[in-house]
């Protein structure tokens, strides 16, 4: 029975990330929304990442997240 939904998507985790600002890539190649400034990380009882260029969207879940590993987008700046 359990196999009926092993390929669906858990409902805690989106399929795709909502808090990024535009959409994925065409940012600067190699470069990803973890080696951007707006890319911000906060650590509580787990950790979790969001866009500052998307603050006024941030929800209190996952639903607002973003993945450090995911291609840079447009908006992407150097750190410093």
């Amino acid at each position: 029975m359990a196999e009926l939904f092993d390929d669906l998507p858990r409902a805690d985790a989106p399929a795709v990330p909502r808090g990024l600002y535009a959409d994925i890539g065409p940012g600067p190649e190699g470069e990803t929304c973890g080696s951007c400034r707006h890319a911000l990380r906060f650590l509580a009882a787990r950790s979790y990442s969001k866009c500052a260029l998307m603050r006024s969207r941030w929800t209190g879940g996952e639903g607002s997240d973003i993945r450090l590993r995911t291609p840079a987008c447009r908006k992407w700046e150097a750190r410093g």
